[in-house]
């Protein structure tokens, strides 16, 4: 059996950090996302850049060796710089540091020798979310992407290529 989440979790580690920071990678529902908010709250640690799995839904055939999973990825950096105008906002955040990740784990998913191939994938922009507007579970202002992958991503039981170059 492939636990999809630890497969992902040894993936991403090989992410390189971006403006400085090592992004970092969890699952779950919103309470888990708020207790992991919370904790690097109280460490004062940030968790951003973090590429949080909304969704796992994996198929799994007995005695075979890959997974299907269709996955649901935010994208996050911290912003609050609520004033600030699309055009600042974009190169902060989207350009400096949401959009390398991306290219990122497009590298990781194709690099990593775990994924079978890079599956078509959506994204959605969410600018400011959580300004006063906006309804947000979190406690944080962000500029986040949704990745939101429309074919299944097939991970198998490889071992995982750990000298990636990005």
């Amino acid at each position: 059996m492939i636990i999809v989440e630890q497969r992902l979790s040894d993936a991403f580690d090989q992410l390189p950090t971006i403006d400085g920071f090592k992004p970092v990678y969890d699952w779950g529902n919103k309470f888990q996302l708020l207790a992991l908010l919370k904790s690097y709250e109280n460490d004062k640690k940030s968790p951003y850049p973090l590429v949080y799995q909304l969704s796992n839904d994996s198929t799994q055939e007995p005695n075979k060796n890959t997974a299907e999973t269709r996955l649901r990825l935010i994208l996050a950096t911290r912003n609050l710089q609520t004033e600030l105008l699309n055009r600042n906002r974009w190169a902060m955040s989207y350009r400096n540091v949401l959009f390398p990740l991306v290219t990122n784990i497009e590298k990781v998913i194709l690099r990593a020798g775990i994924f079978n191939s890079l599956p078509v994938y959506r994204l959605y922009t969410h600018p400011n979310y959580g300004n006063q507007e906006n309804e947000n579970f979190t406690a944080d202002i962000w500029d986040a992407l949704e990745m939101e992958f429309t074919e299944p991503l097939i991970i198998n039981n490889s071992c995982i290529n750990t000298q990636i170059k990005f």
